[in-house]
């Protein structure tokens, strides 16, 4: 795996990476390529440096490196930012030895598949209880639901948050050579629970009111009976249903009366 040309090395303005205020005007990014895939590295780079983004589609990470930050692509990358071209080619023959060095230590290191799929921030506000009650340490629940996203915070910081119907796990499919050639992943249901066995509905989660919309929506009642039996308008049992459904992280009525049957509700 050596390092063959340099595309570039070239001063400017602006970083590859949209990095901004960086306390200076000019500065040297190198742009490179390699004579070998090196794709196959990435999932051992995530799992040593903490400061790594990586991507699967298209293979690409990046990741610091002796305080500069390089992005790779299976054959050809990029890094900055320098002050002088000798800095930038002596980081670049410092790069060679760290991939080279993963390459031959890979059988004894832990490869980290984990992929950045940044979940969009007003899907996630969807599923949040929309009170901004600041529990989780965030002015706002959008303010939380883009820290979310970003992965700057866990799901188990809003209290407020409905428990997931399922979750996933990923496992690398590799060949003979250790080489990742693809994943599979298989979901995990977490709502189900042992016959006989009763779940609890988080405390407070629906109001009052709510619960009573919920089970009527759960036995096939429409928005319009369900304003009949309560007595209140349909518009009304409109926004309860939505509040509901926000509450609960679900996407319809039957996952909702699912949720239901699930805490002994109905």
């Amino acid at each position: 795996m050596l390092l063959t040309t340099y595309t570039d090395v070239s001063l400017r303005t602006d970083s590859p990476f949209n990095q901004h205020n960086l306390g200076v005007d000019r500065y040297i990014c190198a742009h490179f390529h390699l004579d070998n895939d090196v794709s196959s590295l990435f999932p051992y780079i995530n799992g040593l440096e903490p400061s790594a983004t990586y991507l699967e589609k298209p293979p690409y990470i990046r990741f610091m490196l002796d305080g500069f930050l390089c992005g790779l692509h299976p054959d050809h990358g990029v890094a900055a930012i320098f002050e002088d071209r000798d800095q930038a080619l002596e980081f670049l023959e410092r790069l060679l030895v760290f991939l080279n060095d993963l390459d031959q230590r890979r059988n004894s290191l832990k490869p980290d598949y984990k992929t950045w799929k940044p979940v969009p921030v007003l899907d996630i506000f969807r599923i949040l209880p929309q009170t901004n009650c600041r529990q989780c340490g965030y002015a706002t629940c959008l303010a939380f639901a883009a820290a979310l996203s970003q992965e700057k915070t866990g799901a188990d910081g809003c209290p407020g948050l409905a428990r997931p119907m399922a979750q996933q796990a990923v496992y690398p499919v590799v060949d003979k050579q250790g080489n990742l050639r693809s994943t599979v992943t298989i979901n995990i249901n977490t709502g189900e629970t042992r016959e006989g066995e009763r779940e609890d509905p988080p405390d407070g989660l629906l109001s009052p009111r709510e619960l009573e919309v919920l089970r009527l929506m759960s036995r096939g009642a429409t928005n319009q009976e369900i304003a009949g039996a309560l007595q209140i308008s349909p518009h009304t049992v409109k926004s309860h249903v939505i509040h509901i459904f926000n509450k609960l992280g679900v996407d319809d009525r039957t996952q909702a009366a699912v949720w239901a049957a699930r805490h002994h509700l109905i």
